[in-house]
Formats: C-alpha cells, sequence, structure tokens
C-alpha cells in the first residue's frame, strides 16, 4: 500500500481499531479497498480486452459475494 494519500498526497496513518488510513493533511479516510480501488483510478493505465474482461469478472463477482453475505444476516 501506498503511504501517501491519493487526494492531496499526505501522508497515511493506519488506525488499528477502526482498520482504517487516514490522510493527516485531508482527513479522508480509507479501509484497504478503497485505498486499493483509488490508487488504481489514479494511477490507471490502459487496460487489454482480456484485462478488462477479467476485471469486470472480478468485480461482479465481490458484488455477488457481498450480496450473498448481506442475505445471511
Amino acid at each position: 500500500m501506498s503511504p501517501y494519500c491519493p487526494d492531496c498526497g499526505g501522508k497515511l496513518n493506519w488506525d488499528r481499531k477502526l482498520k482504517q488510513y487516514s490522510c493527516q493533511s485531508c482527513g479522508v479516510t480509507f479501509n484497504e479497498a478503497e485505498l486499493e480501488n483509488a490508487m488504481d483510478k489514479k494511477f490507471s493505465r490502459n487496460l487489454t480486452d482480456v484485462e478488462k474482461t477479467r476485471q469486470r469478472h472480478d468485480d461482479y463477482l465481490d458484488w455477488w459475494l457481498s450480496e450473498k453475505s448481506k442475505k445471511k444476516k
């Protein structure tokens, strides 16, 4: 993970209790998945068709599994 905020470039601190990163400069907070997605968007590159298909598959699978876990609760 990057120790820098994708929004402002400030230093990120890990809060063990909240299990989130928080920026010292702008105060924005990220969990690990949100930070990874923000960094991917910031440093995105042109994906091949195969990579785009794989990404859509992974996103759909994440959505499908999250819906199943919500119904069990």
